[in-house]
């Protein structure tokens, strides 16, 4: 049997690059969406009282990430990481079960909105953007 010849090997990513590029995105996701469509999900829910715009909003793939995956990060890059997502299930929850009428629901999706934003800031300059592929930026 003959070797193959391999051209020159790309440095393999470390996984807790992989984690942190992953979790950047999820909350980049879903900040974009809650900023483009929490408006227009909110009418959807007072026109038609349907809450599922609302709901899909709120949805990340946090929860499918594991214990062991989570626990290579620092323990800051934690933290950033259960305020955002913890920020997330908090509406998520609110608004799967509120009983507030729209106008009120209106208010509290733009707090939460706004909240989700800053925490999102907060988690790019901890564990790096999208872009940066799991790598961490250092502000100057």
């Amino acid at each position: 049997m003959s070797a193959k010849k391999r051209g020159p090997r790309k440095p393999a990513v470390r996984e807790v690059e992989r984690v942190r590029h992953l979790l950047s995105l999820d909350a980049a996701r879903a900040v974009r969406r809650l900023e483009a469509k929490h408006e227009e999900a909110v009418s959807l829910f007072s026109r038609l009282r349907t809450r599922e715009a609302l709901v899909e909003l709120c949805r990340s793939d946090f929860t499918s990430a594991s214990f062991t995956a989570l626990s290579k990060l620092e323990p800051k890059e934690q933290a950033s990481t259960a305020a955002f997502h913890d920020a997330l299930f908090e509406l998520r929850w609110y608004v799967s079960y509120t009983e507030d009428m729209p106008s009120a629901v209106k208010v509290t999706v733009t707090q939460y909105v706004r909240k989700l934003s800053e925490l999102h800031r907060v988690l790019s300059a901890t564990l790096g953007p999208p872009e940066a592929l799991g790598h961490r930026v250092i502000e100057g």
